[in-house]
């Protein structure tokens, strides 16, 4: 898979009405991190029950591709505004960068 080289966790999850949403950071072989999304079970969030089969983010931006570590964006937090997620990431490891989204869009991706 995609994330298949790393995972980590760092923002707290979002409660949905189909679960928990976790939007965490992971790398590929080549070292390339990039943000994913998944879904716990409401009653027992030990349990995955859907995840994105592709990245919800990857690094393109200039500021993203070079620097201390480039190739990276990974999430530092977020707020929920209604269906707008605004992420707040880090980029190649020299700047924190924001990003919005919508809670049911990455839902949708979720298989």
């Amino acid at each position: 898979m995609w994330d298949s080289a790393r995972v980590g966790a760092d923002a707290v999850p979002i409660r949905t009405a189909r679960g928990w949403l976790e939007i965490y950071p992971r790398a590929n072989a080549e070292h390339r991190y990039g943000l994913g999304a998944l879904l716990l079970d409401p009653d027992d969030p030990s349990k995955v029950i859907g995840r994105t089969k592709n990245p919800i983010m990857v690094p393109t931006a200039a500021y993203a591709l070079s620097g201390f570590f480039g190739y990276v964006v990974f999430t530092n937090g977020h707020i929920v505004d209604g269906d707008r997620l605004t992420i707040y990431y880090g980029a190649a490891d020299e700047c924190v960068c924001g990003a919005h989204f919508s809670i049911n869009e990455i839902l949708s991706r979720l298989s």
